[in-house]
């Protein structure tokens, strides 16, 4: 009897011993399996599986339990992976992504512009032609698409709305005078025919028109508001870049499409969002221009590869009989700065008058900031005055250092007051006048003024290199 147990219990030991080698590798592989389909975080529903397999091991006549628990464990992982690639294409997180966006104009019109983000980046893009701004502070998910634009006081809002993102684009949060329009973006081969340009599309199949080259422009013409400008086009088959350029400044980078004699150029860089709306005949364009919903006006142009606009260094000018060059204001920590201490023991000054607000200032100052450094080692000094929205330094200096923060400005950034050219000009009542921001003051070590340009042509335009050639011909003539 003794012997016979004995047996009876080595035999039931030896079963469990094969039943667990077995049953653990089987469920070592299925856990492998699991790991292979679905590479999501483990949650409370596989945790509680794993404990019922371990309670199944220990219990010999209860094997048939391990394969309830194992199909349980694959039946979560077949379905997770389930729920996670229809995640992934609802969210399209983990793919390079474009999409096409639009602001509303009106019920017809609507400007539009690329955003964009790669799976290996962790920034947003907004593309305006050959311009790519970089967007850190994002959301991109199933749910919501919302951004906040680096340099200006700017954000859009937007959430999926049947498989497409609609919001809003708030141009001034928490101003007295808000600014918004309607915000859509879409899938590019989702975009819904109404958000399509009709002209554009009517003629498609028509003989195509020819813009590129230099066109004389005058906006709202034969109106006591008329200005010129100048029309500076790129065209390759369908697609046309360019921009307009001003005695003050620039349209920045423009980009859109031609289809017959039908045109259509665009931008959105967070201060202003644009469109141009234009027809051509022969040697002559004519068309509208939108700035948001809140402003259109006509245009005309004609092609002129020799016209030209008043010369920028002699549009302010230095009056004597009113004065010295001189200046005083706070920096942002409210301490009083004098002129004098800046150009003390230096060989010049460039004075950068601007706002955080300003498109073109934007342009000018990542060229000042690219030039800093080197010139300081050569004596030369800068400083921005910031003119602002606001007219408070506790409220503008937000913008301000926002402003600095992202064009890593090392050199002294002061405080103008309210942006108002007429407020400038009286700030600096030894010139003329100051029609534009930015406008740029050069003096020497003794600080007489050099030079003053008004405004700014930038990157977009053809004289860009030029001016920026000239620039430096004159700090290296003064840091000799």
């Amino acid at each position: 009897m003794k012997k016979t147990r004995t047996r009876a219990v080595s035999t039931s030991k030896q079963s469990f011993i094969n039943y667990y080698t077995k049953g653990m590798s089987f469920f070592k592989t299925c856990l492998f399996l699991f790991y292979l389909v679905n590479n999501n975080h483990i949650n409370l529903v596989f945790y509680c599986a794993i404990l019922y397999c371990y309670n199944c091991f220990t219990q010999i006549n209860k094997m048939k339990h391990l394969l309830l628990a194992l199909s349980i464990i694959l039946l979560f992982a077949c379905n997770s992976q389930s729920d996670q690639k229809q995640s992934s294409e609802s969210m399209n997180v983990s793919k390079d992504q474009v999409l096409q966006a639009f602001l509303e104009v009106n019920d017809r019109t609507v400007i539009p512009f690329l955003l964009s983000k790669k799976e290996k980046d962790n920034f947003l893009i907004v593309k305006n032609g050959s311009e790519e701004i970089k967007v850190n502070n994002f959301t991109l998910n199933e749910n919501i698409l919302e951004f906040e634009m680096p340099v200006f006081n700017s954000k859009i809002s937007s959430k999926k709305i049947n498989g497409s993102y609609k919001g809003e684009w708030d141009k001034l949060p928490d101003s007295e005078k808000p600014y918004k329009m309607v915000f859509h973006a879409f899938a590019p081969n989702e975009v819904p025919e109404h958000f399509k340009d009709e002209r554009l599309e009517m003629y498609k199949n028509e003989k195509l028109s020819n813009i590129n080259g230099t066109w004389a422009v005058e906006f709202s013409p034969s109106t006591e508001d008329a200005y010129p400008a100048i029309g500076e086009f790129k065209q390759n088959g369908n697609i046309i870049t360019g921009t307009f350029m001003t005695e003050t400044g620039d349209y920045r980078f423009l980009a859109g499409e031609i289809y017959g004699n039908q045109f259509s150029l665009s931008c959105f860089d967070g201060s202003h969002a644009f469109l141009f709306k234009g027809s051509a005949k022969g040697k002559k364009i004519q068309g509208t221009f939108y700035s948001g919903n809140h402003w259109e006006e006509p245009w005309v142009g004609n092609l002129d590869p020799e016209i030209s606009l008043e010369d920028p260094y002699k549009l302010t000018t230095y009056q004597k009989e009113k004065g010295p060059f001189n200046f005083s204001f706070q920096n942002l920590k409210a301490q009083k700065i004098e002129m004098k201490k800046l150009l003390n023991g230096k060989k010049g000054l460039l004075v950068q008058i601007f706002g955080s607000w300003c498109p073109n200032c934007m342009d000018e100052t990542a060229l000042f900031t690219e030039l800093y450094n080197d010139y300081r080692k050569k004596g030369i000094e800068f400083v921005g005055i910031g003119f602002e929205r606001k007219g408070d330094l506790e409220k503008d200096k937000i913008a301000l250092q926002k402003y600095i923060k992202h064009f890593d400005i090392h050199y002294p950034i002061l405080y103008g007051g309210k942006a108002s050219k007429t407020l400038a000009s009286e700030k600096f009542p030894m010139l003329n006048k100051i029609i534009s921001f930015p406008t740029s003051i050069l003096l020497d070590a003794n600080g007489a003024v050099v030079q003053i340009h008004t405004g700014f042509n930038g990157p977009a335009t053809s004289k860009y290199q030029a001016y920026k050639n000239n620039l430096l011909a004159s700090l290296d003539k003064l840091a000799e």
